[in-house]
């Protein structure tokens, strides 16, 4: 049996609200506009200070070291996220807030362009509103907004290519092609999840006669060039690189077996309920489903993008965390057009729908808000009984402690230099010691992963002692033995987290260093 889209005109009249094709968008009157600024800055505030009252995380101080040598792109991602973190430092210095400013601007970027979108693809404010509302009541978002990672320019981007898409569809102007084309490249600057938004929009542009039509303009071409023109500092770094960013993305992606596929599938699930917040997470499925089918059998390229771009994602996701560990903001940019989704599905299904799920509506809205609060509250503050294996803001706790540790024992002795096993501790000794020391990086991954220092800086270090800081670290000290003359244990720091024990580091002193550790074989 063939599956064909039913025209409008066949639509059984109960099952949906008039087609959003058939009406024109709603503007956005200066009072809505005002209400919507409003609340995006004082939520950008709240950011803002959240973001300068806490620690760094050891992700966010590697990241830090990228902006402070900026190049074409990194082994671990695209260098966007390094450019702006570089512009906001060198504007407003190199405080936590101004590192994580980037965060905060583009969670308010987000909101607006998430209310734009769901305003011109369901030709309803109120699906604006709603958007804004399940997209701040989640976890994922509200810690997006805070904590700087590459998903920050990764989510700007993907909702500016979204934008621009439903702006295309619905409006025909050829600069939307442009932008659509600059969002792409952009978002692949960014970071390599962009190419999983691709699918959803050529599904688009192959399925929809409203899409088809580009297919024979040269501009349709040019935009893919313009694309194109945009990744080219991914992949000319790359090329000088051998490929080596690129080929660890796809043994990461495809190449990653684990031990307990299905304990490491529940895993993920479990993640996704929780950052996303349960309910949500739910109405969210609901919402993605919703779009696809309906936007394909009442002929709506817009609903059927906002599917297209987010259940695919999703799912490839899933499948991934049957082959590896799945970090829980991975699959951060499909929940944009789900949360989208889900509000247009609330506000099209008409009152019949609305009466019979308002009570688990105003739940999920509700849980998703609580959770929020306290997770801002935690993160803040530390006093919620949450256990410490299973509270994620622990990671922000008292690495500038760990840092007195450290300069106490450099201070006696002013030759040696430190080094670390980790790059995440490699960026955070690098932040909170004092004048930003070169915290050297033990392996071959020394280059190019860490930008902060060359073969160079690695060249002057035989015959001078270091200090070795590690957590659990009897492997760790195995592998350097070779390469110094002698290893003594100075002391151990406990990090702490709401007055619990988070971890241990001990410090090492290495005497006189001779060759192998610091190579880049």
């Amino acid at each position: 049996m063939v599956l064909a889209r039913r025209p409008f005109s066949q639509q059984p009249e109960s099952s949906v609200a008039p087609d959003a094709k058939t009406i024109r968008p709603p503007t956005v009157g200066t009072r809505d506009f005002a209400l919507l600024a409003g609340l995006t800055a004082a939520a950008a505030l709240l950011h803002l200070w959240l973001a300068g009252a806490t620690l760094l995380s050891g992700d966010e101080a590697y990241y830090w070291l990228w902006s402070r040598r900026l190049q074409l792109s990194y082994y671990d991602h695209p260098a966007m996220m390094a450019w702006w973190m570089a512009a906001s430092t060198a504007l407003f210095g190199e405080s936590e807030a101004a590192i994580r400013l980037p965060a905060v601007l583009a969670v308010a970027a987000v909101t607006f362009l998430g209310f734009d979108i769901a305003r011109l693809a369901f030709r309803d404010i109120r699906a604006g509103w709603w958007t804004v509302v399940v997209l701040n009541a989640t976890i994922l978002f509200a810690a997006a907004g805070v904590i700087v990672t590459p998903d920050s320019p990764l989510l700007v981007f993907w909702s500016a290519s979204l934008w621009a898409m439903v702006r295309l569809l619905d409006e025909g102007r050829l600069r939307w092609l442009y932008v659509l084309g600059l969002s792409l490249g952009l978002g692949f600057t960014s970071k390599y999840t962009m190419v999983l938004i691709a699918p959803g929009i050529l599904a688009v542009f192959a399925l929809f006669p409203e899409g088809r039509r580009w297919w024979k303009s040269p501009h349709f071409w040019a935009a893919i060039v313009l694309a194109l023109a945009c990744t080219s500092p991914v992949l000319i770094w790359n090329a000088l690189y051998d490929w080596v960013s690129i080929r660890k993305q796809l043994s990461h992606s495809f190449d990653a077996p684990v031990g307990n596929p299905w304990k490491s599938l529940v895993t993920f699930l479990g993640t996704q309920l929780g950052t996303v917040t349960p309910l949500i997470f739910a109405f969210m499925l609901w919402g993605m489903g919703w779009a696809l089918w309906t936007g394909w059998r009442r002929g709506n390229p817009a609903w059927f993008l906002l599917g297209a771009t987010s259940a695919p994602l999703l799912a490839f996701f899933l499948n991934h965390s049957l082959g590896g560990l799945v970090q829980p903001h991975w699959p951060g940019p499909a929940y944009l057009g789900a949360a989208i989704a889900t509000a247009g599905a609330w506000v099209s299904l008409g009152p019949a729908w609305s009466r019979s799920l308002r009570g688990a509506w105003i739940a999920a809205i509700c849980l998703g808000g609580l959770m929020v609060a306290a997770t801002y509250a935690q993160m803040a503050s530390a006093l919620l009984p949450i256990p410490i294996k299973s509270d994620p803001m622990s990671r922000l706790g008292e690495w500038d402690r760990l840092a007195r540790a450290v300069e106490a024992e450099r201070a006696k002795r002013p030759d040696a230099f430190v080094f670390a096993a980790k790059h995440e501790v490699a960026g955070l000794l690098t932040y909170y010691l004092p004048g930003h020391p070169i915290v050297f990086l033990t392996g071959s991954a020394g280059f190019p992963r860490i930008p902060s220092y060359d073969a160079r800086d690695a060249a002057a270090l035989p015959g001078r002692d270091g200090l070795f800081v590690i957590k659990d670290g009897r492997y760790a000290l195995q592998d350097i033995r070779p390469s110094f003359r002698g290893l003594s244990l100075l002391t151990t720091v406990e990090r702490t987290w709401g007055g619990k024990v988070v971890d241990r580091y001990e410090i090492w002193l290495a005497e006189s260093y001779g060759s192998g550790t610091f190579e880049n074989k």
